[in-house]
């Protein structure tokens, strides 16, 4: 580890694989400690030795000690590691109660704390009561805040005039998603073309409206491919049944690896039908590799799909829901071979800012 690099802890609840890249990327600018405080939720559900494989020059720390009240962690020892690590920088995610007991703690131990959220611009306007509180109560003692878009940095800018704003979304590094097309086979040997959905089979995902307006299209020779898990699946596959679109509509499972991102190359576009996403990391791999996006426009990735081939609707008007999948079906060509990326924004930039949003320089 570079002695002349800061100290920088970052307080997360759990490891994503889609935030691995975006450690990694933190680690070459900090000697960076991640602590995760809320581990046994949905992202540690996945293989956690091999997630924790993936981390370059992370250390790691657990911190588990305190309690739950509902989904909320309320932790002790928070202190005392902030004493071991004495960090130069301290980046929390969110507004929990661990965050706010950061916060705090600033004034003894002397940090720099950066904020980073998930919420999208309706998300961040509707904050209310406690979360509200909470929000101001951690903001009005930061340096700054990294947000996940444009929108979301212009309303901080304007609500907290003090912060330092920056932006870096869910983004993945496009040179490790590349480096495992030499693993692909094709997933649909006997033939047909694609639409993709790749996410947790739940209601907010909106899929029992995907079913219903693919069902109501001209969609001859394709299928509809949903990659996950989820407690509607059940649900779902006797809807596609009541439908008619049984035998046209394909569940795989869950998947990791070269086993999921092979389905990018072969869907002639992804679709994200949610009703409500504060982000969506799945619009980041599909963009970078090459697969074209239909969204809705419920979706915090919005700033993704400029000057990309994409097309957006809302999933709750079931008119525009069907011409524009159908509009899709009919002007997304089949991919012919291995696409280029269509990202527009730069992993290596976005990343830069958990360093230059610290830079006293500037």
């Amino acid at each position: 580890m570079d002695e002349t690099l800061k100290s920088a802890v970052y307080f997360f609840q759990y490891l994503p694989p889609w935030r691995i890249d975006v450690f990694n990327g933190m680690a070459k600018q900090y000697d960076l400690t991640i602590v995760f405080f809320n581990s046994e939720l949905e992202g540690f559900t996945y293989d956690r030795n091999d997630l924790l494989s993936r981390l370059d020059g992370v250390k790691v720390r657990f911190l588990q000690t305190g309690f739950n009240v509902g989904n909320r962690p309320f932790r002790t020892g928070i202190a005392k590691l902030l004493r071991q690590i004495h960090p130069d920088v301290v980046f929390v995610h969110e507004y929990s109660p661990v965050s706010i007991v950061i916060s705090l703690l600033k004034r003894r131990f002397k940090y720099r704390l950066y904020v980073t959220t998930s919420d999208n611009l309706s998300m961040a306007e509707a904050s209310s009561g406690l979360k509200a509180w909470a929000r101001h109560f951690v903001l009005s003692r930061s340096e700054g805040a990294i947000l996940y878009s444009r929108e979301v940095a212009a309303f901080y800018q304007r609500r907290f005039p003090w912060l330092r704003t920056g932006i870096c979304p869910n983004i993945q590094d496009p040179a490790r998603l590349f480096a495992y097309r030499k693993e692909f086979v094709d997933p649909l040997p006997e033939g047909g073309r694609v639409i993709l959905y790749i996410g947790r089979l739940v209601y907010v995902k909106g899929l029992d409206l995907l079913l219903e307006a693919y069902a109501h299209t001209s969609h001859s020779g394709r299928t509809l491919v949903l990659l996950g898990e989820g407690a509607e699946r059940d649900a779902l596959q006797r809807q596609a049944e009541r439908l008619g679109i049984a035998d046209e509509v394909r569940f795989v499972g869950f998947r990791t690896g070269a086993a999921l991102y092979q389905w990018y190359d072969r869907a002639d576009f992804f679709i994200l039908p949610s009703r409500y996403e504060p982000f969506g990391a799945v619009v980041n791999e599909a963009l970078i590799l090459g697969c074209p996006v239909v969204a809705s426009r419920f979706i915090g990735a919005l700033d993704f799909l400029e000057g990309t081939p994409s097309l957006v609707f809302d999933p709750l008007d079931p008119e525009d829901f069907r011409k524009t999948l159908q509009e899709g079906i009919d002007h997304f060509p089949a991919p012919m071979g291995p696409r280029p990326c269509l990202m527009r924004v730069s992993f290596e930039q976005a990343v830069r800012v958990f360093m230059t949003i610290d830079d006293d320089t500037l």
